[in-house]
């Protein structure tokens, strides 16, 4: 994909990093008519894609994908249209109907792979005239009264490039944030994940996605284009320390989910691939603005893979940085006035979200405590509906704690008067 350097490498934003929040980035700031560059050290052609990603795509990034003109990845040929369904200790958690919001019947996730969303989502980039600098390092920025310089390595050497806003979407380590001073904030993650690709796996005719909960584990059955599954665990890590060896690895994941009542037959399961996974990956939150270089996607906020949200993080920070400086210039007060409004979006959608996933992220809680959560849910059609809508980050924590609070109060009530 390496685009030349043009002869005037003055651009009005230079986003580096070219995953999905980057890509996402760089599509909203081109419509609205800005020169827009994507630099990323790694060379982006159509068979690379981040391959740890386990491709659940909550149903609020449905409409994110949409308005980068990406809602056609909604079709059967793309992607699986699903909906979670959570065994838990104190019962199922299931509604009626496709949607996660009963008025919304349209209101689904999608089991989206990467292999097929990161191409596109370049596509779309590059169809509204986005520029692609890959396999470009950034080992230096400078900021002055007129906005930045990058300097950057490739093949060819070092060149030096212009940008009005320099936007960080270089993910998790992001390079950005270390020549910048933005130190992450990392909370411990008690879980391991592994997953993998089979066939010959029977899944729900409804195209369910399953969550089982087996203690402090998470095992989860996610329907596949092409009649393929995507088996996830996410487990304690003790219970995994003994699983070594490629083989042997395969062969307890397996008999892990044979022993799940909950869960389909994985007797003709057949892998596509190794496991892949991994055994140590912490949650790591950063300040939203460092100067006046916005950070989006991962490089802002990585969190617990459990939760499902990359995708639809990364798109939502992108959105919400455009709309902060939507018909303001890029310099001046009126940048900075824009990335406050990004600073307090961010930390008003985002944060507490990011603070229920870190408490997740911890296994041994009280288990009295968490069985009367679930069995409260369970009883109540209209909190199982608030669950699913705060898995599906459709509504805030807050929202959830209070209507989670009044089916507490129901039913500790009905229980006095019995």
């Amino acid at each position: 994909m390496s685009t030349e350097i043009p002869d005037d490498p003055t651009w009005d934003v230079a986003v580096v990093g070219g995953s999905l929040a980057g890509c996402a980035t760089a599509i909203h700031f081109a419509e609205k008519g800005y020169r827009v560059t994507v630099l990323d050290k790694k060379p982006l052609t159509d068979q690379h894609y981040k391959q740890l990603c386990t491709h659940f795509v909550q149903p609020h990034t449905v409409p994110l994908l949409a308005r980068l003109g990406l809602g056609h990845l909604s079709e059967p040929a793309h992607s699986v249209t699903t909906k979670a369904v959570f065994v838990t200790p104190g019962g199922v958690v299931d509604t009626p109907g496709p949607g996660y919001d009963p008025e919304q019947p349209d209101s689904y996730a999608l089991n989206l792979e990467r292999r097929v969303l990161d191409p596109a989502i370049r596509e779309a980039a590059r169809q509204r005239g986005v520029h692609f600098l890959d396999d470009t390092a950034v080992e230096g920025v400078t900021e002055d009264d007129s906005g930045w310089t990058l300097d950057t390595r490739d093949a060819r050497g070092t060149h030096r490039l212009r940008a009005r806003l320099v936007v960080a979407a270089d993910g998790r380590r992001s390079r950005l944030a270390g020549l910048l001073g933005n130190e992450a904030e990392v909370r411990p993650n008690e879980r391991v994940a592994l997953f993998g690709y089979f066939t010959g796996i029977d899944t729900r005719a409804d195209n369910r996605s399953v969550f089982i909960m087996n203690e402090w584990d998470l095992a989860c059955t996610y329907p596949l284009v092409g009649g393929r599954t995507e088996l996830v665990l996410f487990a304690d890590k003790a219970r995994v320390a003994e699983w070594r060896g490629a083989d042997s690895r395969m062969e307890e994941f397996l008999k892990y989910f044979d022993g799940l009542a909950e869960a389909p037959s994985v007797a003709d399961a057949v892998p596509e691939s190794p496991l892949l996974g991994y055994s140590d990956y912490p949650s790591q939150l950063r300040a939203p603005v460092a100067g006046s270089v916005p950070f989006v996607g991962d490089a802002a906020l990585s969190l617990d893979a459990m939760a499902g949200v990359g995708c639809g993080f990364a798109l939502l920070t992108a959105e919400l940085l455009a709309d902060s400086l939507d018909g303001r210039s890029l310099a001046g007060d009126d940048l900075r006035e824009g990335l406050d409004q990004y600073r307090r979006r961010f930390e008003e959608n985002l944060l507490p979200h990011a603070e229920g996933i870190c408490g997740d992220s911890l296994v041994g809680k009280n288990e009295a405590t968490r069985l009367r959560m679930f069995e409260t849910i369970c009883e109540s059609q209209e909190l199982s509906q608030k669950y699913l809508a705060l898995t599906g980050r459709m509504v805030r924590p807050a929202e959830f704690q209070r209507e989670f609070m009044r089916g507490l109060m129901a039913r500790s009530k009905r229980a006095a008067r019995t």
